[in-house]
């Protein structure tokens, strides 16, 4: 009985250490760059090229299967240099993403996204005293990345989001720094 209650003792010491390395959550934030491609003729000077910076939450499920939160605010700012219709300034987008980890080695991960975002589209109309006006609505997601991961808990990353919305698309690269727990 004594050995059976040591036993029990040790594995109450022994198991938060042993599962040190199966970390459930994590936090990241991220910038990068990206660019935005329009797909309707409301906008007229849309195409350009943006800065972001993200923001999001991880929660694994298993090592392979897990589920993203995130936030990412991504600023246009060519088209306002150039003062002609409506000028697309800037994207606000929430997303929850499935994510499927392929181990490539015992650090690094493959990582695949596929989800949804709800976005804010901000416009300018320069034809009608500056007027500002918004387009909000959902879309598709998808990424494509890869991650580092230290015995520390931090992680390293490095993504290419895809996002599909009403009147234009962005495809937008991001290096991020993450954290486990």
């Amino acid at each position: 009985m004594k050995t059976l209650v040591t036993a029990a003792v040790i594995c109450l010491f022994i198991s938060p250490c042993s599962f040190a390395n199966d970390y459930q959550h994590a936090l990241s934030i991220g910038a990068g760059i990206g660019e935005t491609n329009v797909s309707s003729d409301k906008v007229i000077n849309g195409d350009d090229f943006q800065t972001h910076y993200d923001l999001a939450y991880r929660y694994q499920f298993t090592p392979q299967w897990g589920l993203e939160l995130g936030y990412m605010r991504q600023d246009v700012f060519l088209t306002n240099l150039f003062s002609i219709g409506n000028q697309l300034d800037d994207v606000d987008s929430f997303r929850a993403a499935a994510l499927y980890t392929l181990p490539l080695s015992k650090r690094n991960r493959l990582v695949f996204k596929l989800g949804a975002n709800q976005y804010r589209l901000k416009f300018t109309d320069t034809n009608d005293n500056d007027r500002r006006f918004t387009d909000d609505d959902m879309g598709l997601l998808a990424g494509l990345g890869w991650r580092m991961e230290f015995a520390s808990g931090m992680d390293l990353g490095l993504t290419y989001h895809f996002q599909a919305m009403n009147l234009l698309d962005t495809h937008t690269l991001t290096f991020n720094l993450g954290y486990r727990f």
